[in-house]
């Protein structure tokens, strides 16, 4: 399996160029390798990433002077020629020609189709340059088959076409055509003698000619269209439902609107539709069309409730028999009861070849477990009977039985033709066990009217009593459905974060489908490692966790689109991957992984509901996103507001100890002569003062440059408390000799657990706060205590009281009390480095009044364990 991922996208989607013709021969490719030389010439990256090997010398002599990417592969024991998208990835020009756009690629590539191929080109950031004829549009796929009688089975899909870039209408007059096919330009002669039998006849090139001028006029129209309508069209499972969808899609073309496709399906909700729904529906999402469904019987009704509530503005329809019974039923054909009820909608029937044919009569489908059930029920019926029989019980009340056995069997069975069934048996029971003669099917005249009237009770009653448990049926699963969107809508308002984003969708996803899921996290700009959700069967999961089919979780991240199991991408995996999308033009958050090894695929109901949830996280997925990047925002902010605040506080407390230093050094170098002796002295110390200022300031910045992201990094090492207190008290001010500071700690051997060097510049800063703000003569005391598994320090003072409103922004950042005085220059930082230093080591810090008068700092180390040692 072909997995390999592709060179990283420059971020910008490549350009999309189609070469547009009415059949082989006109000049596509030719015009194609034209261009391409044109861009070569022009300094263009241009590499040829495939084109068809057909005997034309003159558009393989193009070829020739065009780098050219291989084309050959094995294929089931032999050569063939295709597209090598692994390649064209990894060689990433920036232009690249691929020919034959509708190709069905062979099962040992990445995707099914070619335009597939070319998506994830474009997603890479390759332009590309590709050709195809317009019998391939899969919208005209059924008006090219009614007048060539040719099915052509590779298409390519409407909005795939209709999002080129650039569409180039290569046109060549039909009987010019027909003269290069009889040179053998085209064709070999066997083979240009044979397609001039069918294919290219004079008729058949005009009408296909004229269809692709027709679409590229339509093109043109709509691009330029600014309003839009929204079309609806209604199918069922019939072959002839494929026309009318197509027929559909052109007219969504023709008026620039959006087209819905309206399915009304009879059975239960979330019944598996049938095999041809299905192809109809997947030819309906194929041509571009959103799909939705309803259920239940009065169609018309359905469909007038949802054009109201989705105003539509014009309905289309196929043209179908329908049945005398019908008819009466719902008081006329569909189109009568919508132009009662939808009079304002313009309706569109589109006619088909088949319509006028005879349907071949079908038996009723009838599943073994209901006739089972039916059966047991009516053989119980008849048993009551004929135990009546003997007490001369009226018939009338046996046929009240009868009609309750067929109400029964309406209740218990699936189908609506077991309960038709039913009655008709039970008409026979009756009529050979309880009507005379006995044990014969031959009866009294008398007694048809009888019979028919039995027939028909019994018919209505086990219609009406089907259809009433269908409708509760498709309430109870109406609700169900409505309420895992509840429940995953409700929990997805509450998620905090991603990862709770993630677990409420791989939960109901999990409920859902019943089956394994597991999640891949992007992490930057790649795949993060996989978790799985509780519940899930880990054993089982790790066929799942595969170089391979990481490799396919990587491809969904990458463009944004499903892949695996059941798909046409990489459909050999083992899971199915579905992208989580977030905010719109952004890659998805995670991959969303579904195990499927083995088991069946998801059926279109549970698919529907199931990108419902995923789609309902987008908000919730957006909502925490916009709450990070605020979060971000803020963060980067106050980082800002920091730093400018620092730098300005900076530069204003250089200033003043340089700009004294300075003045007093210039005294002294200019002018010591002059000066006495005490005057020296004084200049001195002066210039030492707001030296061991500037650098215990210095000190508070280098350990700020110990920040990680906000936080202190720690380097725990055991360290004797009388050390790092001894340590401290040789760096303090020198205006410490004018208050008297002495230490108690009582136990000389109290260990912590702490870095200390940051702790000596906690007890520097809170020593130096002290002296700075008492007076001179002060007391000064440091002690330390054991208080358990911490250990308390305390800087006590007998200093002035520290009102309490400013004991609450001591710690702050910027905050100095120089702010409310004139006192001498101080940053504001000490305490707030103090604060995050005592926190990030595992303590706490704090300041409290003492009576009379004083103040007191303390702050708690963890004390060192002997555990923590071993």
């Amino acid at each position: 399996m072909d997995t390999q991922t592709s060179t990283p996208a420059t971020g910008k989607r490549g350009q999309l160029k189609i070469f547009f013709g009415y059949a082989a021969g006109v000049g596509k490719t030719y015009q194609m390798l034209e261009e391409a030389h044109q861009l070569q010439e022009r300094g263009v990256d241009v590499v040829v990433g495939y084109v068809e090997p057909l005997a034309r010398p003159d558009t393989m002599a193009l070829v020739q002077g065009l780098a050219r990417l291989p084309q050959g592969m094995s294929y089931k024991g032999m050569m063939v020629n295709e597209f090598d998208l692994t390649a064209a990835l990894k060689r990433h020009p920036q232009v690249l020609l691929v020919d034959e756009l509708a190709h069905t690629n062979t099962d040992r590539t990445r995707h099914q189709k070619r335009y597939q191929d070319i998506e994830e080109l474009l997603t890479a950031g390759i332009s590309v340059y590709t050709t195809m004829n317009v019998q391939h549009l899969e919208s005209l796929n059924n008006i090219v088959e009614g007048f060539t009688h040719v099915h052509v089975r590779e298409t390519v899909p409407d909005d795939f076409f209709d999002q080129a870039d650039q569409i180039k209408l290569v046109d060549l007059d039909p009987k010019d055509l027909l003269e290069r096919l009889k040179m053998g330009k085209i064709y070999r002669p066997d083979m240009a003698q044979e397609a001039m039998q069918h294919f290219f006849t004079l008729t058949t090139l005009s009408s296909l000619r004229e269809i692709a001028l027709r679409r590229m006029t339509m093109r043109l129209a709509t691009r330029q269209e600014t309003t839009t309508e929204n079309l609806l069209v209604c199918f069922s499972g019939s072959e002839t439902s494929k026309a009318v969808l197509r027929s559909a899609m052109q007219l969504a073309h023709a008026f620039s609107g959006n087209i819905t496709a309206l399915y009304i399906s009879p059975r239960i909700a979330g019944a598996k539709p049938s095999a041809a729904v299905t192809a109809n529906m997947r030819l309906a999402e194929k041509l571009g069309m959103q799909v939705a469904v309803l259920y239940g019987e009065q169609r018309a009704e359905l469909i007038a409730e949802y054009a109201k509530s989705n105003h539509i503005s014009k309905l289309i329809l196929g043209a179908g028999n329908i049945s005398l019974y019908n008819r009466l039923r719902y008081r006329g054909s569909i189109i009568d009861q919508l132009n009662q009820s939808l009079p304002e909608v313009d309706k569109y029937v589109i006619p088909h070849q088949k319509a006028h044919r005879r349907r071949r009569w079908q038996w009723p489908e009838i599943y073994w477990q209901d006739a089972v059930r039916t059966m047991l029920i009516l053989a119980a019926c008849t048993g009551v009977g004929l135990v009546l029989m003997p007490l001369h019980v009226a018939q009338e009340n046996i046929i009240l039985i009868y009609i309750l056995g067929v109400l029964l069997s309406a209740l218990v069975t699936i189908g609506r033709s077991a309960s038709t069934v039913a009655a008709i048996v039970a008409v026979a029971l009756f009529n050979y066990f309880f009507t005379v003669p006995y044990g014969s099917f031959a009866s009294d005249p008398e007694n048809i009217v009888t019979f028919a009237m039995m027939a028909v009770v019994g018919l209505l009653s086990g219609s009406w009593t089907t259809r009433l448990r269908r409708q509760a049926a498709d309430e109870a699963q109406q609700t169900q459905r409505t309420q895992i969107l509840l429940n995953a809508s409700h929990e997805l308002e509450k998620a905090q974060d991603l990862t709770d984003v993630l677990l409420v969708i791989g939960t109901h996803v999990q409920r859902l489908v019943n089956r394994d899921v597991f999640l891949y996290p992007r992490q930057g700009d790649k795949l993060g490692l996989p978790f799985k959700l509780p519940g899930s069967t880990a054993n089982q999961l790790t066929a799942y966790f595969t170089a391979n089919e990481r490799a396919v979780a990587a491809w969904v991240l990458k463009n944004g689109q499903a892949a695996g199991r059941h798909t046409d991408t990489l459909p050999r995996a083992a899971g199915l991957y579905l992208p989580i999308n977030g905010v719109q033009g952004n890659p998805p958050v995670a991959v969303l992984g579904i195990a499927m090894q083995g088991s069946s695929s998801i059926d279109f109901y549970t698919r529907t509901l199931l990108n419902s949830i995923i789609d309902t996280s987008i908000l919730a997925i957006q909502r925490v996103q916009e709450a990070e990047e605020k979060r971000r925002v803020a963060k980067l902010m106050h980082q800002e507001t920091t730093r400018a605040n620092l730098l300005r506080g900076i530069s204003h407390d250089l200033r003043t100890p340089l700009t004294t230093i300075s003045g007093n050094a210039d005294m002294l170098v200019h002018q010591s002569d002059r000066l006495s002796a005490d005057q020296r002295h004084g200049l001195y110390q002066s210039i030492y003062a707001d030296a061991v200022w500037l650098t215990g300031m210095v000190e508070n910045l280098l350990a700020m440059t110990r920040f990680t992201d906000g936080k202190i990094v720690i380097q725990r090492e055991p360290e004797l408390v009388t050390d790092i207190v001894a340590e401290a008290m040789q760096h303090l001010h020198p205006e410490a000799s004018k208050h008297h500071l002495r230490t108690a700690i009582n136990d000389d051997l109290l260990l912590v657990s702490t870095d200390a060097q940051l702790i000596v510049q906690v007890l520097v800063n809170i020593i130096n706060n002290a002296i700075q703000y008492t007076p001179a003569g002060s007391h000064i005391t440091v002690s330390a205590r054991n208080e358990g598994a911490m250990a308390l320090i305390t800087i006590a003072n007998d200093g002035p009281h520290i009102p309490e409103a400013e004991q609450k922004k001591l710690f702050e950042l910027f905050y100095s009390k120089q702010q409310q005085t004139s006192e001498r220059h101080g940053m504001g930082i000490g305490l707030a480095l103090c604060r995050t230093i005592v926190q990030a080591a595992g303590g706490q810090i704090g300041v409290y009044n003492i009576d009379p008068q004083g103040a007191a700092f303390y702050f708690t180390l963890p004390r060192y364990q002997e555990k923590e040692g071993a």
